[in-house]
């Protein structure tokens, strides 16, 4: 379930995708390549985050971030299942790793502030 392990393996799993993928992480991948709905709805959620940040921090309540990540790594849980990084070809791999390394750094920043340490293996 919602779990802050469940948290944390998302983050590991992340971590995992990033040393296995064929491909680096750039900068400039084409991100207009990512048209499935998965990727619509991360995509979504990582633009939200500086609103949830300030949402916590004018309510002073760390909760906000605690639900807002569930949400994320739900999502990219998801997400993982349809869109693979390895295996594809160079230009979607790229575009695809971006996305779940943008996610990768949301969830280990959300960690950080709540006084966890993200772990990158599990």
């Amino acid at each position: 379930g919602d779990t802050g392990p469940y948290i944390q393996y998302a983050h590991a799993r992340l971590c995992s995708i990033e040393r296995r993928a064929s491909v680096g992480i750039n900068l400039e991948a084409d991100v207009s390549l990512l048209t499935e709905e998965h990727a619509r709805e991360l995509i979504n959620l990582i633009a939200r985050y500086p609103e949830i940040l300030a949402g916590a921090l004018q309510s002073l309540e760390p909760c906000n971030i605690v639900q807002y990540i569930l949400k994320l790594t739900h999502a990219t849980s998801a997400a993982l299942e349809n869109m693979r990084v390895v295996g594809q070809p160079d230009d979607i791999a790229e575009a695809r790793l971006l996305m779940y390394h943008s996610v990768r750094i949301i969830i280990g920043n959300a960690l950080t502030l709540i006084g966890l340490t993200p772990i990158e293996r599990m």
